[in-house]
């Protein structure tokens, strides 16, 4: 019997969806990764600032922290834009598992009405045979 191109397309497809959700998972965890970076630095800025604005808090250790603040603030942006592009990622990678899924139910669905088909031939035989055999009968 030679093989159904629908059984390979499906093999296909379901890869192809596991393939989406590992992809889905790697971005999901580059975009918690980089939100938690830009929080750390969000909340060091915040502590330090605390520190620099303490009334005890000595003029060097303002202008300290002033350097400081140029600097991070550099760092916070490239965390920022590493998160931007982390979610944009999952963005992606959410659109391509919900077409893989997409392909992968449509695939489905022509198998189920396919059998569907396949199940009242058969139908329609056996009633045909029964019919025909009832009407052999001697009445």
């Amino acid at each position: 019997m030679a093989r159904d191109p629908l059984d390979a397309l499906l093999r296909l497809r379901r890869l192809a969806q596991e393939d989406a959700l590992r992809e889905l998972a790697v971005c999901m965890a580059a975009d918690a990764a980089a939100n938690a970076a830009v929080a750390c630095i969000d909340a060091a800025i915040v502590a330090e600032e605390e520190a620099a604005s303490r009334l005890d808090a000595e003029d060097i250790a303002v202008e300290a922290f002033g350097r400081w603040l140029r600097r991070v603030r550099e760092e916070r942006d490239a965390a920022s834009t590493a998160r931007d592009r982390a979610e944009a990622g999952a963005i992606r990678a959410r659109a391509v598992l919900g077409a893989a899924r997409s392909a992968l139910a449509a695939v489905e669905a022509e198998l189920a009405r396919r059998a569907e088909e396949t199940r009242l031939v058969v139908l329609r035989r056996e009633q045909a045979a029964i019919d025909e055999h009832a009407g052999r009968r001697p009445g």
